[in-house]
């Protein structure tokens, strides 16, 4: 058993990782939607990338993100991201 500072620590430490996930996910949906929006594959590609990572650290936003390439690949407009 953790110590609860320890367990507290280990907390803090994923809700700013699911953060920074979810932050940088959002910033890569935000290009589909400049003036002269990012190429759509690319897009997918950096998202796979942030899911595959999120899948590890952050199962909740991994499966948000998972949600957003759905989609996306199917020219479905996509929401920001909330972290837990």
């Amino acid at each position: 058993m953790m110590k609860p500072s320890i367990a507290a620590h280990v907390t803090t430490a994923q809700a700013i990782q699911a953060q920074a996930i979810a932050t940088e996910a959002n910033r890569v949906i935000a290009t589909l939607k400049l003036s002269t929006p990012a190429d759509r594959e690319m897009v997918e590609a950096v998202l796979e990338s942030l899911k595959a990572v999120a899948d590890i650290l952050a199962p909740a936003v991994g499966k948000t993100i998972g949600i957003r390439l759905i989609a996306i690949r199917n020219n479905i407009a996509v929401q920001q991201i909330q972290a837990a």
